[in-house]
Protein backbone atom coordinates (compact mmCIF):
# COMPACT_ATOMS: atom_id res chain seq x y z
CA UNK A 1 0.00 0.00 0.00
CA UNK A 2 1.58 3.47 -1.13
CA UNK A 3 1.51 6.26 1.26
CA UNK A 4 1.37 9.08 -1.24
CA UNK A 5 1.39 12.64 0.29
CA UNK A 6 0.29 11.55 3.76
CA UNK A 7 2.56 9.48 4.66
CA UNK A 8 0.83 8.88 8.19
CA UNK A 9 -2.70 8.08 6.55
CA UNK A 10 -3.34 4.89 4.59
CA UNK A 11 -4.68 5.70 0.68
CA UNK A 12 -6.29 3.40 -1.54
CA UNK A 13 -3.85 1.53 -3.19
CA UNK A 14 -1.97 3.12 -6.43
CA UNK A 15 -0.68 1.10 -9.37
CA UNK A 16 1.23 1.97 -12.30
CA UNK A 17 -2.49 2.65 -14.20
CA UNK A 18 -3.38 5.10 -12.49
CA UNK A 19 -4.06 8.16 -14.69
CA UNK A 20 -2.67 11.71 -13.88
CA UNK A 21 -6.49 12.38 -13.25
CA UNK A 22 -7.11 9.63 -10.80
CA UNK A 23 -3.90 10.89 -8.56
CA UNK A 24 -5.32 14.59 -8.92
CA UNK A 25 -8.42 13.86 -7.58
CA UNK A 26 -6.35 11.59 -4.64
CA UNK A 27 -4.52 14.59 -4.01
CA UNK A 28 -7.14 16.67 -3.85
CA UNK A 29 -9.51 14.96 -1.17
CA UNK A 30 -6.43 14.55 0.49
CA UNK A 31 -5.81 18.62 0.91
CA UNK A 32 -9.82 18.91 1.54
CA UNK A 33 -9.42 16.04 4.27
CA UNK A 34 -6.37 18.48 6.14
CA UNK A 35 -7.33 21.91 5.37
CA UNK A 36 -6.03 22.53 1.96
CA UNK A 37 -2.66 24.13 1.89
CA UNK A 38 -0.68 25.65 4.21
CA UNK A 39 -2.29 29.18 4.98
CA UNK A 40 -1.04 32.65 3.97
CA UNK A 41 0.33 34.54 6.70
CA UNK A 42 -1.05 38.36 5.26
CA UNK A 43 -3.72 37.84 7.84
CA UNK A 44 -1.62 37.41 10.72
CA UNK A 45 0.70 40.27 9.76
CA UNK A 46 -2.16 42.59 8.88
CA UNK A 47 -4.17 41.49 12.43
CA UNK A 48 -0.36 42.52 14.15
CA UNK A 49 -0.25 46.08 12.66
CA UNK A 50 -3.84 47.03 13.24
CA UNK A 51 -3.52 45.91 16.11
CA UNK A 52 -0.65 48.51 16.74
CA UNK A 53 -0.88 50.90 15.21
CA UNK A 54 -4.95 51.04 17.47
CA UNK A 55 -2.61 50.70 20.49
CA UNK A 56 -0.33 53.66 19.02
CA UNK A 57 -3.29 55.54 18.15
CA UNK A 58 -4.68 55.14 21.96
CA UNK A 59 -1.77 55.85 23.88
CA UNK A 60 -0.78 58.87 21.87
CA UNK A 61 -4.82 60.23 22.84
CA UNK A 62 -4.27 59.04 25.88
CA UNK A 63 -0.54 60.98 26.32
CA UNK A 64 -2.25 64.40 25.08
CA UNK A 65 -4.95 64.33 27.10
CA UNK A 66 -3.43 63.48 30.80
CA UNK A 67 0.02 64.69 31.95
CA UNK A 68 0.07 61.42 33.57
CA UNK A 69 1.51 59.66 30.72
CA UNK A 70 4.82 60.80 28.91
CA UNK A 71 6.53 59.12 26.59
CA UNK A 72 10.18 60.52 25.48
CA UNK A 73 11.22 59.23 22.50
CA UNK A 74 9.92 57.43 19.45
CA UNK A 75 11.51 54.10 20.14
CA UNK A 76 10.14 53.45 23.76
CA UNK A 77 6.99 54.49 22.36
CA UNK A 78 7.16 52.03 19.75
CA UNK A 79 8.81 49.79 21.75
CA UNK A 80 6.06 50.02 24.63
CA UNK A 81 3.36 49.42 21.76
CA UNK A 82 5.07 46.27 20.15
CA UNK A 83 5.44 45.44 24.16
CA UNK A 84 1.54 45.83 24.77
CA UNK A 85 0.91 43.33 21.34
CA UNK A 86 3.38 40.84 22.90
CA UNK A 87 1.39 40.88 26.29
CA UNK A 88 -1.88 40.95 25.05
CA UNK A 89 -1.12 37.68 23.15
CA UNK A 90 0.93 35.79 25.88
CA UNK A 91 -0.55 36.90 29.22
CA UNK A 92 -4.31 38.04 28.39
CA UNK A 93 -5.68 34.81 27.50
CA UNK A 94 -4.57 33.64 30.79
CA UNK A 95 -5.72 36.64 32.50
CA UNK A 96 -9.43 36.86 30.97
CA UNK A 97 -9.79 32.85 31.71
CA UNK A 98 -8.49 33.41 35.59
CA UNK A 99 -11.26 36.31 36.14
CA UNK A 100 -14.00 35.17 33.64
CA UNK A 101 -16.29 35.70 36.38
CA UNK A 102 -15.87 38.99 36.40
CA UNK A 103 -15.76 39.77 33.29
CA UNK A 104 -19.29 38.31 32.79
CA UNK A 105 -20.51 39.81 36.27
CA UNK A 106 -19.51 43.54 34.29
CA UNK A 107 -20.68 42.77 31.44
CA UNK A 108 -17.49 43.10 29.69
CA UNK A 109 -16.42 46.00 31.56
CA UNK A 110 -13.84 44.07 33.40
CA UNK A 111 -11.97 43.79 29.85
CA UNK A 112 -10.92 47.52 30.69
CA UNK A 113 -8.95 46.48 33.66
CA UNK A 114 -7.28 43.42 32.42
CA UNK A 115 -6.22 45.65 29.13
CA UNK A 116 -5.31 48.77 32.10
CA UNK A 117 -3.27 46.15 34.21
CA UNK A 118 -1.27 45.11 30.69
CA UNK A 119 -0.55 48.95 29.90
CA UNK A 120 0.63 49.31 33.53
CA UNK A 121 2.99 46.27 33.47
CA UNK A 122 4.25 47.04 29.75
CA UNK A 123 5.37 50.77 30.60
CA UNK A 124 6.84 49.02 33.77
CA UNK A 125 9.16 46.31 31.79
CA UNK A 126 10.37 49.42 29.42
CA UNK A 127 13.70 50.60 31.21
CA UNK A 128 13.78 53.68 29.64
CA UNK A 129 13.97 57.57 31.03
CA UNK A 130 11.21 59.60 30.01
CA UNK A 131 8.91 56.23 29.53
CA UNK A 132 6.61 56.40 32.06
CA UNK A 133 2.29 55.98 33.36
CA UNK A 134 2.61 57.49 36.88
CA UNK A 135 -0.86 55.86 37.81
CA UNK A 136 -2.79 52.70 37.05
CA UNK A 137 -5.98 55.06 36.99
CA UNK A 138 -3.89 56.83 33.53
CA UNK A 139 -3.53 53.07 32.27
CA UNK A 140 -7.00 52.56 32.39
CA UNK A 141 -7.85 55.87 30.83
CA UNK A 142 -5.19 54.37 28.25
CA UNK A 143 -7.14 51.41 28.08
CA UNK A 144 -10.42 52.94 27.64
CA UNK A 145 -9.24 55.07 24.58
CA UNK A 146 -7.63 51.73 22.85
CA UNK A 147 -10.78 50.08 23.13
CA UNK A 148 -13.04 53.01 21.89
CA UNK A 149 -11.12 53.17 18.60
CA UNK A 150 -10.69 49.68 18.72
CA UNK A 151 -15.05 49.80 18.59
CA UNK A 152 -15.19 52.43 15.74
CA UNK A 153 -12.84 50.08 13.42
CA UNK A 154 -14.84 47.27 14.14
CA UNK A 155 -18.12 49.27 13.42
CA UNK A 156 -17.00 51.04 10.40
CA UNK A 157 -15.42 47.90 8.96
CA UNK A 158 -18.76 45.76 9.44
CA UNK A 159 -20.91 48.56 8.35
CA UNK A 160 -18.69 48.49 5.08
CA UNK A 161 -18.89 44.48 4.80
CA UNK A 162 -22.79 44.88 5.22
CA UNK A 163 -22.92 47.43 2.91
CA UNK A 164 -21.03 45.37 0.34
CA UNK A 165 -23.49 42.63 1.40
CA UNK A 166 -26.44 45.06 0.28
CA UNK A 167 -25.63 46.00 -2.48
CA UNK A 168 -24.45 42.83 -4.25
CA UNK A 169 -28.55 41.48 -3.44
CA UNK A 170 -30.15 45.00 -4.22
CA UNK A 171 -29.85 43.68 -8.49
CA UNK A 172 -32.60 41.18 -7.46
CA UNK A 173 -35.12 42.57 -9.69
CA UNK A 174 -37.53 40.01 -9.67
CA UNK A 175 -37.93 39.86 -5.99
CA UNK A 176 -41.46 41.37 -5.10
CA UNK A 177 -42.50 42.28 -1.55
CA UNK A 178 -46.01 42.21 -0.35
Amino acid sequence: MSHGKFPWRRQRSRNKNDTPEMREKDNENDEMRFGGEVRITRRIELNFWRTCLLNAAGLFLAWLSTDSIEFGNVFAFGLLVVLIWFLNWIIRPLLVLFTLPFIIFTMGVGMLFINGAIIYFAARLIPFDGLEVKSYWAALWASFLVSVLSWGVAMMRSERTIRRALKKNSGDGDVIDV
